[in-house]
């Protein structure tokens, strides 16, 4: 199928028109086929990265190129890349394209052109030794008193160069990690206040694992399951809370990461549990009201060669990945409408204790990212979290000489998902 077409034309002085013209028919071609090649090889891939925005009320051309690129005057370049007659208006709901985002300025604070990162604060020295600042993950306990607006902050990462990223739990074990349904008004609130007071952050995860059994509010027995319904009723309130705060109208406010290989919440329409269902039908329950998704994706043990293993599970799921590559299935399901959100990765070891040897588990799972990354027609994937530095479970690293050897040996890699952006002066 042909794309649409369109006449470009350019105004030059007669004598260079006679020139060109005859250049042209010296060399037996017409100028615009001269002028189609050497505009491409100018061109490059430029304008082949971009993202989508869907306006929102009250939002204008100017606001969102100091947004994106932090200059209002870029502007004409978000007008003239989606063909706008008149800059100035522009309505909710439209969807633009944004090019190269991140290419004409660096990235914000608060975020890292990296993959690496860990869960946990106090491991962010090894990244900061190897000059490569990737990102920090951090979870909060909230509670769901709307009327609390005790915060945290995160300026010291953020100026530092470290990326930050927060999931929002209203708590942990049979607290749940969102509340009853009857108080998500009150959580999101809660959520929203949170927000509000930190620095240092602008992307936020809302709860975690809502699958799990463990994570309902009431506990695993009796609590109440978190359905794909119920889920985004919640993220819908958290979500609103958060952007209508000052400052954060542009926060990254990103889905739970759904627990693979889980299947212990069925419901109407998924039987099973089926986990890459649950995906799915969160998704589609939040009909485009996200910014974000974070993923976790884990391996069954220490062998590195799980990492790139295709094994399947037994049935009846055997047309879900069993290792590592749980995040290939996961990515495939995003609708096509989603893949140009952000993922995150936010967890990722194995299902046992890390192994206190450095035998390439990690540098094999960053380089397979990597390689992911590398397929243009895949949706990047900008964070590959350790879980976790602490003491706190099982899988903490921060003792484990063998793991950290593993880490820095990947460090020494130069794993992007952002393009360096290169500064010229004339």
């Amino acid at each position: 199928m042909c794309s649409a077409r369109r006449l470009l034309s350019l105004s030059v002085d007669e004598q260079l028109a006679r020139r060109l013209a005859a250049r042209a028919a010296a060399l037996g071609v017409t100028l615009d086929e001269v002028m189609r090649r050497d505009l491409l090889r100018w061109l490059g891939d430029w304008g082949l990265r971009f993202v989508t925005h869907i306006v929102r009320p009250g939002e204008t051309l100017s606001g969102l190129a100091m947004h994106y690129y932090g200059d209002p005057s870029a502007a004409q370049v978000i007008a003239a890349f989606n063909a706008l007659d008149d800059p100035d208006l522009i309505h909710a709901d439209q969807l633009l394209r944004i090019p190269e985002v991140g290419t004409l300025t660096p990235l914000p604070a608060g975020e890292s052109p990296y993959l690496f990162g860990l869960h946990d604060r106090g491991g962010e020295h090894l990244m900061g030794w190897a000059g490569r600042k990737g990102w920090v993950v951090i979870t909060e306990e909230l509670g769901a008193d709307a009327d609390d607006w005790s915060s945290c902050s995160y300026a010291d990462l953020a100026a530092a160069g470290y990326g930050v990223i927060v999931r929002l739990n209203h708590g942990y074990g049979e607290k749940g990690t969102l509340p009853h349904s009857e108080r998500y008004a009150d959580f999101a609130r809660r959520c929203g206040n949170f927000v509000e007071r930190s620095q240092g952050c602008h992307i936020w995860i809302i709860a975690n694992e809502p699958n799990l059994a463990v994570e309902r509010p009431g506990g695993p027995v009796h609590g109440q399951p978190i359905t794909p319904t119920l889920y985004a009723q919640a993220f819908r309130l958290c979500r609103e809370e958060i952007l209508r705060r000052p400052g954060h109208a542009y926060d990254q406010v990103l889905t739970a990461a759904i627990g693979p290989w889980n299947v212990q919440t069925a419901y109407p329409g998924n039987p099973s549990g089926d986990w890459i269902i649950y995906f799915q039908d969160m998704l589609r329950a939040l009909n485009g009201e996200l910014d974000g998704i974070a993923l976790h994706t884990y391996a069954r043990s220490p062998d590195p060669a799980e990492i790139v293993s295709e094994l399947r599970m037994d049935p009846p799921f055997e047309h879900r990945r069993k290792m590592f590559r749980t995040y290939i299935d996961f990515m495939e399901a995003i609708p096509e409408k989603l893949r140009h959100l952000p993922v995150y990765i936010t967890e990722t070891d194995q299902n046992v204790p890390w192994l206190n040897q450095n035998n390439g588990w990690v540098q094999q799972a960053y380089a397979e990212i990597d390689r992911w990354n590398a397929d243009v027609a895949h949706q990047a994937i900008r964070a590959l979290v350790l879980y976790r530095w602490e003491r706190h479970d099982m899988w903490a690293i921060r003792d484990k000489e063998g793991v950290i050897a593993d880490f820095r040996a990947a460090l020494a890699h130069e794993y992007r998902w952002h393009e360096r952006v290169a500064i010229t002066g004339g």
